[in-house]
């Protein structure tokens, strides 16, 4: 976690502004103009889209780079190179490089992120690189970089002290994605995001394609396997691509990634292949997204934290031939009482846990309020290392916090 220990306990400056990390590129001679860029933002399903649009690009035979955020164990795995995390080496050897321009212009830890990213891919060569936009779309400092496209998977209620309390706030923070003459494409038809992007898109000439109007989809969910039996664009049509990610929401993460690679294959020089297509998509891996980690019994990580991703992995769920036990936890700033009332749609069973983070709910107040919905069974845990203990002979999903999936995936890589 070299990055991360750089910034504990640091007081910085976090006035919205993209000032700061574009000068802080520009001193560093605008590493991030020196290499093809794709940026997708959204409030759901950024990293699954970024994981399939990656595994074209490099089934295509082109270097890629992919920055994401959060990290779930460590933080190396926020830059990529060719699918893989990078090594701490050699995080450790560009904070040690670009500590100096990061104090001098006061970079929050996500501006010193894509300074970081933009050295590293800038340096690896690659052909490349798929960002994953951070929590907005007017100041997020990924639009330092100068994007063929960019993407906007979707729009729900998250992150609402910077973004907005509707819909329609949210929407209109994440289109600041949408930059003058460059293409745009949306992974949902919804509103109120296709109206305040088409207005947006239209006063910046910026062309924009949206689904289920210009790029159409189908397929199924039917557990271990989901499936886009038909992809259509213009010319272009696909036909049974099995995905390497499970859930509904997959076919819309895999087919707004397959827009946006035919959007730009061209300009980058490569030719679309059906057979590398369906391989791509088939071997396209993002953890902590129904991830299955056990089969007997089943284990299943899932990182939801908002109604909007909780809703669609509840409903994934229910596809399962038994609906396994559920165990959350949240952090205190999301909407966590809303999330426990939906999963006692699915289920009167559910166990609540400790995460060792300042920001998460104490368990006492999630246990509280859980009973007060009727639950049929509540249990507690301390620790997830007792969670899983007591789980070890029954089906069971982890869900509701990012946090809560890095350290289930750390317990169980520590064995």
């Amino acid at each position: 976690m070299v990055l991360w220990e750089l910034f504990k306990g640091l007081e910085l400056n976090f006035t919205p502004t993209l000032e700061r990390i574009r000068k802080a590129c520009a001193e560093a001679g605008n590493p991030q103009n020196e290499y093809p860029s794709i940026i997708v933002g959204g409030t759901n399903g950024k990293g699954s889209t970024t994981a399939f649009l990656e595994s074209l690009f490099r089934h295509h035979g082109l270097r890629t780079g992919r920055f994401v955020s959060p990290h779930l164990v460590d933080e190396t795995e926020r830059w990529r190179i060719n699918g893989e995390p990078i090594t701490e080496e050699t995080l450790r050897r560009f904070v040690e490089r670009l500590k100096p321009l990061m104090e001098k212009h006061r970079l929050t830890y996500f501006e010193s992120a894509v300074l970081i990213a933009a050295h590293l891919f800038k340096e690896e060569r690659v052909q490349v690189a798929v960002i994953e936009a951070g929590l907005g779309g007017r100041w997020d400092a990924s639009k330092v970089h100068d994007p063929l496209l960019t993407a906007i998977t979707n729009v729900g209620l998250d992150h609402t002290k910077w973004l907005g309390d509707t819909l329609e706030k949210i929407a209109d923070d994440k289109t600041e994605l949408i930059l003058p003459g460059r293409p745009a494409v949306l992974g949902t038809d919804e509103e109120p995001l296709l109206s305040i992007a088409l207005k947006k898109a239209a006063k910046r000439n910026s062309p924009l394609v949206v689904a289920n109007r210009d790029y159409r989809f189908e397929g199924f969910v039917r557990f271990p396997e989901t499936v886009l039996t038909r992809y259509s664009y213009g010319s272009f049509e696909f036909f049974d691509l099995p995905l390497g990610l499970f859930g509904r929401k997959q076919l819309q993460n895999a087919a707004l990634a397959l827009t946006i690679f035919l959007e730009t294959a061209e300009r980058l020089g490569i030719k679309p292949d059906p057979e590398k297509v369906k391989e791509a998509l088939k071997n396209a891996r993002w953890e902590g997204r129904f991830e299955v980690v056990r089969q007997r019994p089943l284990l299943v990580l899932d990182g939801a934290h908002n109604l909007h991703a909780l809703k669609a992995t509840l409903e994934d769920l229910s596809t399962l031939p038994r609906f396994p036990f559920v165990v959350f936890a949240s952090m205190r700033d999301k909407d966590w009482r809303d999330q426990l009332k939906l999963i006692r749609r699915y289920s009167d069973r559910i166990g609540l846990v400790k995460v060792n983070y300042h920001r998460a709910e104490e368990l006492e107040n999630l246990a509280s309020f859980a009973r007060s919905l009727d639950f049929r069974e509540v249990r507690t845990y301390e620790s997830v290392g007792e969670a899983l203990s007591d789980l070890r002979n029954e089906d069971a999903v982890f869900l509701g916090s990012l946090y809560l999936v890095g350290e289930v995936k750390r317990a169980l890589r520590e064995g």
